[in-house]
């Protein structure tokens, strides 16, 4: 290792000294050693550092990238790439490679919780080999919704869209998986968009937890939901509940005794994403009484779901139950005065 930190210094000396040629020259064996040894990291840094150096040196710069891909492809799990064939051949020998060395591993002891009902989860796991249960709880009963074995997907629910678990991946058996973290992903988006589109595709083929609890007869929601249209304002509060920053504005979808939903328009997903289990402050008039009635309540982000066009759904849980006497007034307002379009909100402002 010491050999190697000295060549690299040499390189910089090569460069202040305007010995290019060695400099380059020496930068392309360090790219083909540090590859061959698998450290593919410091491989692509000192290529993006070839190109520093000397951005017309385009046989080292493309060589280099061949043979860092060459290694890639001798150096994956033939076995993980037999159990996921589906997905991998349908991809690029560079889009292949970046989605295998952006997987991580883990390995998981029997009756271990992958994620849990009602927590963020920020991860796709790719189960390769063992056994797990998907349950749904509700009080004190659990029910199972399907087991999961090797060429399983988990966790598609919660990692396209922005939303806690609705339910939890306990191993049945010692587990060994991949995972892609979310943060990974977007910046895929953002940078490899035809690999994160195939990956999108592929996921979308496995069944949504949504369809298995319809499946099986659970209804998540404990409170009948009325649909409200009207302006509404949040503030995002701190740990100790005192408001941070200025107040946003939304649009209302629907209400119940247990909590609210409400449109926000944001260009940037991770605005979105930041509100996800934050406690929140919310104001809106209730079309209650000749004037209507002032609601504000106190709750917990439960949900965030991107409805194309920046438009998101924010899910809010309250800490405390609304007052019953107001669902039950609302209740008896028509439906067309409760959804009103002229009462369409500005929310251009998150």
């Amino acid at each position: 290792m010491n050999d190697l930190s000295n060549q690299e210094k040499l390189v910089d000396q090569y460069v202040q000294e305007d010995r290019t040629d060695e400099a380059v020259a020496l930068l392309f064996k360090l790219i083909e050693r540090h590859a061959k040894e698998k450290n593919f990291a410091k491989a692509e840094t000192l290529r993006d550092k070839l190109f520093d150096v000397d951005s017309m040196a385009l046989h080292e710069i493309i060589k280099s990238a061949e043979i860092i891909e060459e290694e890639k492809s001798e150096a994956v799990d033939k076995d993980h790439m037999e159990i996921w064939a589906d997905l991998y051949d349908n991809l690029s020998t560079e889009e292949a490679n970046t989605l295998y060395f952006g997987l991580k591993k883990a390995k998981f002891e029997p009756d271990e919780a992958l994620f849990r009902q009602g927590d963020k989860n920020d991860r796709l796991y790719f189960i390769n080999s063992g056994q797990l249960k998907l349950v749904y709880r509700k009080n004190d009963a659990e029910k199972l919704l399907k087991t999961l074995s090797s060429g399983s997907l988990a966790g598609c629910n919660t990692f396209f869209t922005i939303t806690v678990s609705t339910t939890s991946l306990i191993s049945n058996t010692r587990v060994n998986a991949n995972y892609l973290e979310k943060e990974t992903f977007l910046r895929w988006k953002e940078e490899e968009p035809a690999l994160a589109g195939k990956l999108e595709v592929f996921c979308d083929k496995q069944k949504r937890e949504a369809d298995l609890l319809k499946e099986k007869g659970i209804n998540r929601r404990e409170y009948r939901r009325l649909k409200l249209t009207g302006p509404i304002s949040f503030q995002v509060l701190n740990r100790s509940g005192k408001p941070i920053g200025k107040a946003f504005r939304g649009e209302l979808a629907d209400i119940s005794l247990g909590g609210v939903s409400f449109f926000i328009k944001t260009a940037n997903p991770r605005n979105a994403l930041m509100l996800l289990g934050r406690k929140m402050q919310v104001k809106f008039k209730a079309p209650v009484g000749k004037h209507g009635m002032e609601i504000e309540k106190v709750g917990e982000i439960s949900g965030v779901i991107n409805h194309l066009f920046s438009d998101y759904s924010i899910h809010m849980k309250f800490d405390d139950l609304l007052k019953k006497l107001i669902m039950d007034e609302m209740e008896q307002i028509p439906a067309e005065e409760r959804i009103r379009t002229d009462q369409k909100a500005d929310r251009s402002a998150f």
